[in-house]
């Protein structure tokens, strides 16, 4: 679903450039995650387990409402040049 929001949300020159982003980031997110647990867990933090997750979930809540704000200020009607297709 959020490769689709990106491509909708995206201009057609930046499309694949934006989808690439939200891939590569959500990969670093996969790789990072489970190595930053067992760095909690090594070091006898796991309870600070669910506050440095929940961090992460906030912030990136914070992102993507500041991506969504900016990008509905600067999007003109029609500009992503996809036509709605209605079933009738």
């Amino acid at each position: 679903m959020i490769y689709a929001t990106v491509s909708i949300r995206s201009t057609p020159a930046g499309r694949s450039t934006a989808v690439g982003w939200t891939s590569g980031m959500g990969r670093f997110g996969a790789v990072f995650g489970p190595w930053l647990g067992g760095q909690l867990l090594a070091s006898g933090n796991g309870d600070r387990g669910f506050t440095a997750f929940g961090l992460a979930g906030v912030s990136s809540m914070v992102f993507i409402g500041i991506a969504a704000l900016r990008s509905a200020r600067h999007a003109q009607p029609g500009e992503t040049g996809q036509k709605l297709v209605t079933a009738g």
